[in-house]
């Protein structure tokens, strides 16, 4: 019969796709508003230098000023390891600064949310709370915590999108692998699948030759920072950003926004994680992407807009 399913010898009424179109084209529609609205409270704000950092209440992330700029995003074509997923190169250009969470937003901020009533506990699957990034969250989590935040301190906080993920992972630098540096070295930069992890999980996959000393998530701050002063951004956890999941980055705004269009089921994460290692996964331009991805390796870093 049209219009059902057949499930168990029972039959079901078959969802109704334009119901589903509707709200996921309210749900990217209220998303670009909030993202402009942030632009537009930015405005009317002072602007600090890039470098800088601030907190602005104490269970809220600290910030660094990301300095504005150029750079093009994404893999060159020959680069080894490259997927097709991760898009063309193409031009982006960051007009004025704008500020990133210097770490991953930790349980403890992430539990001051649950506390309000505003987001939801999330597990942390034994591996520890406090200083660790939050896990198990998924794309809307992620979200709702940004938007309850901003409502805190009346301040512009949100997702990044991807342009301002990888610009600001890469720091200045053109190099799309791991800072550039040797694999027996990244163990001071990164929390990634290294001796420690394969000596206690035993997972069959290749690891990092040196030892980073955690065999699963860490506590925020406990490597190396990149340039800019933010730290993990690649290993530790995966990071969610704002955009929709598009391979063809030709046609992506070309200032830093994100990428959004009315059904959009996939937003694209970042960063790879303490499960991961070089040189397939962790590099700036690699790319995932589920909507509700809730996963013992994926948290979230925030933004926030600039005058």
């Amino acid at each position: 019969m049209p219009g059902t399913t057949q499930c168990g010898g029972l039959r079901a009424a078959a969802p109704a796709r334009n119901v589903t179109r509707r709200v996921a084209a309210a749900m990217a529609a209220g998303i670009v508003l909030f993202w402009h609205a942030s632009a537009a409270l930015a405005q009317s704000q002072s602007m600090p230098e890039p470098g800088t950092e601030f907190r602005e209440c104490d269970t809220c992330p600290v910030m660094v000023v990301i300095p504005e700029g150029h750079f093009m995003m994404g893999p060159p074509p020959t680069s080894f390891g490259r997927f097709h997923h991760e898009g063309f190169l193409r031009s982006v250009t960051f007009e004025k600064p704008f500020a990133l969470g210097k770490y991953e937003v930790t349980f403890d901020e992430w539990d001051a949310c649950v506390r309000a009533g505003k987001c939801d506990k999330a597990d942390d699957d034994g591996m520890g709370r406090g200083r660790r990034p939050v896990i198990n969250v998924n794309f809307r989590q992620a979200l709702a915590y940004t938007k309850w935040l901003a409502q805190q301190t009346g301040k512009p906080y949100r997702l990044p999108s991807e342009s301002e993920w990888e610009y600001a992972g890469r720091a200045g630098g053109a190099l799309t692998r791991f800072l550039g540096i040797a694999p027996e070295q990244v163990c001071a930069y990164g929390n990634l699948y290294d001796l420690t992890g394969k000596k206690k999980l035993e997972y069959d996959w290749e690891h990092v030759p040196c030892d980073d000393g955690h065999a699963e998530v860490a506590p925020v701050g406990s490597f190396k920072p990149n340039r800019f002063g933010l730290h993990d951004m690649l290993g530790n956890v995966w990071e969610w950003t704002m955009d929709c999941e598009n391979p063809r980055w030709r046609v992506n705004p070309s200032d830093g926004s994100p990428w959004l269009y009315d059904n959009c089921m996939h937003r694209a994460y970042r960063g790879g994680s303490w499960l991961e290692f070089p040189p397939v996964f962790l590099w700036q331009s690699n790319r995932y992407k589920y909507l509700n991805a809730r996963q013992r390796d994926l948290g979230f870093r925030v933004a926030r807009a600039l005058p």
